[in-house]
Parts: C-alpha cells; sequence; structure tokens
C-alpha cells in the first residue's frame, strides 16, 4: 500500500500514513497540519514541505545491506575469496526485486510503492547542500 513517511516538522516525532487522495494530512502525535493530497499529486510539490525537488533509492534497510557485506568480508580468507563474488550476487539480485522510493530534498519525506516519474534520478549532493537549512 502507498504510503507517505516524514518526521513532523514541529514536533520531530515520525509519522507514516497511508495515501489517499483528496485526505489532508496531519501529524499523529500534535495533530499538525500539512498539504492535502490533490488529484496532481504526487510529486508536482511534496505534501508535507510543499517542496519541489525529489530524488530516487532504492527502499532497503541500509544497516542490513552493511552487514551482508561485512559477512562477505569476513569470510574472505576461510572462502579465498569466492565470498565476495556470492555477495555481490546477493547484492545485484536484492537491487533487481526492490523497489525503490522517493524522497523530498527539501523534508526528507519518503513516498513509499509508488510510480516515479522518469525524470526523478539518483542522490545529488550538491542539490541537497541547498536545502540543508530546511532540515
Amino acid at each position: 500500500m502507498a504510503s507517505i513517511n516524514w518526521d513532523c516538522l514541529h514536533c520531530k516525532k515520525n509519522n507514516t500514513v497511508p495515501i489517499t487522495e483528496g485526505k489532508r494530512l496531519s501529524c499523529v502525535f500534535c495533530g499538525s497540519l500539512f498539504g492535502e493530497l490533490t488529484p496532481g499529486f504526487p510529486f508536482d510539490n511534496c505534501a508535507i514541505c510543499l517542496g519541489k525537488q525529489f530524488y530516487v533509492q532504492k527502499d532497503f534497510n541500509r544497516a542490513l545491506g552493511c552487514a551482508i557485506v561485512l559477512v562477505g568480508i569476513a569470510l574472505v580468507p576461510a572462502s579465498y575469496g569466492l565470498s565476495l563474488p556470492l555477495v555481490a550476487l546477493i547484492d545485484w539480485l536484492l537491487y533487481r526485486r526492490v523497489s525503490t522510493m522517493t524522497i523530498c530534498y527539501r523534508c526528507g519525506a519518503e513516498y513509499r510503492d509508488l510510480d516515479s516519474p522518469k525524470r526523478f534520478k539518483p542522490y545529488v549532493h550538491a542539490i541537497a547542500m541547498k536545502y540543508d537549512k530546511y532540515r
């Protein structure tokens, strides 16, 4: 199910709500109101902060990814280096299976299980730098 995950701009607590068109978003904890999910949504503007720039990334737990790589590295001496191609294969298979999510540069809101427009590219540090003052 499509959902939005964001940190409230007022109370800083994490919210996750399903996406329902025409619904007004509000913080579950403090009740602060955010944008409305309009028919043009998503990705004309961020529903949380009205930002206009987004990037895409795989929706995968980074800690788990690092753990897989570390296990592969730890097994190098015992496997004479054969664990590294195995870890690369596992990484490639996971990359193919895991869906992408779209993230707002300005507030970090994560849009899951939505079709992202092709115009969105992976994270660009230079773009993110100009939004640091908002986070």
